[in-house]
């Protein structure tokens, strides 16, 4: 994932498609950008509290949760 703006948001959204399905995919990316009060993801911190949101959700969302949390520390995230 290159580190750019654009590209958070687009592999993160592309994962997650990937792992679930482009239906239950769409609904969790909808339900966490509503909650984390953004559009779509810019920035490491964005997509670290995008991945914990998947994190509490459990099953197949949980391990995307954690792939997506390690790139978002690997490109400087801190935390909430």
């Amino acid at each position: 994932m290159n580190a750019g703006p654009k590209a958070f948001n687009d592999g993160a959204m592309e994962r997650l498609m990937k792992a679930v399905g482009r239906a239950a995919g769409e609904r969790y990316a909808k339900e966490a950008l509503a909650t984390l009060g953004v559009r779509e993801l810019s920035t490491p911190d964005e997509l670290l509290a995008f991945a914990n949101y998947l994190l509490r959700k459990g099953g197949v969302a949980e391990s995307v949760g954690r792939a997506l949390k390690v790139t978002a520390i690997l490109h400087g995230a801190r935390g909430e």
